[in-house]
């Protein structure tokens, strides 16, 4: 282990909370900023209706586009 020493200096029995802790309220902090800072996020992760059928609608487009290509005679 690179980093042995540091529990020399820090016991671990606060050194593995104060680091787990960290690591979860970074997490926490990037969760709250996605939700707060997107207009996307709240619709897909509620399962808006209008989400679904904006994607069904992206979906049945790149169909038609692929049976367009597909249809055409190749030069």
């Amino acid at each position: 282990m690179n980093q042995g020493k540091i529990w020399l200096v820090v016991k671990p029995t606060v050194g593995l909370p104060a680091f787990l802790g960290g690591v979860a309220l970074i997490a926490v902090v990037v969760h709250a900023a996605i939700l707060t800072h997107t207009n996307w996020y709240p619709s897909y992760f509620e399962g808006n209706a209008k989400a679904k059928a904006a994607a069904a609608q992206a979906a049945a487009a790149v169909h038609a586009e692929g049976s367009t290509d597909a249809a055409a005679p190749k030069k």
